[in-house]
């Protein structure tokens, strides 16, 4: 009887530190997103509410991006370029006239988000797939 106490309370235990990530988790905070074949450098992202900073991690190509977050729901936003922050490059200003970058989660593992960014202009489509991971 002590035996199946005991294995109840270790079980009970580990249930209760399990650690079980939401969309939630990943509106605030500092994450970390890893180059991979589609984005080719990386960087890390400051949120804070509706803001949002990315900072590239490349000696060589050193750069802070200002962006404002519109929460659709927990897992999806739109995102644009801060005008107010930043001097906006053609692209960015094109992103922002074409109603900033759609970003949904697909799923979510460990502690990383995997996300499909899409914007759509022109008759066009452009997706990237990718990550990022709470630090």
């Amino acid at each position: 009887m002590k035996k199946i106490g005991f294995l109840f309370i270790v079980f009970l235990s580990i249930n209760s530190f399990s650690q079980n990530l939401t969309c939630k988790d990943f509106k605030e905070g500092t994450f970390f997103v890893p180059s991979d074949s589609e984005t080719l450098v990386s960087y890390k992202i400051i949120r804070n509410g509706n803001s949002q900073v990315e900072i590239v991690i490349d000696p060589e190509f050193e750069q802070t991006i200002y962006v404002i977050i519109e929460w659709i729901d927990d897992c999806s936003y739109r995102s644009f370029y801060d005008t107010e922050k930043m001097t906006l490059n053609d692209y960015q200003k094109f992103i922002n006239e074409n109603d900033g970058i759609l970003t949904e989660l697909k799923e979510i593992k460990g502690k990383c988000f995997f996300f499909k960014s899409t914007l759509s202009a022109n008759d066009d489509i452009q997706v990237i797939n990718g990550k990022f991971c709470s630090e």
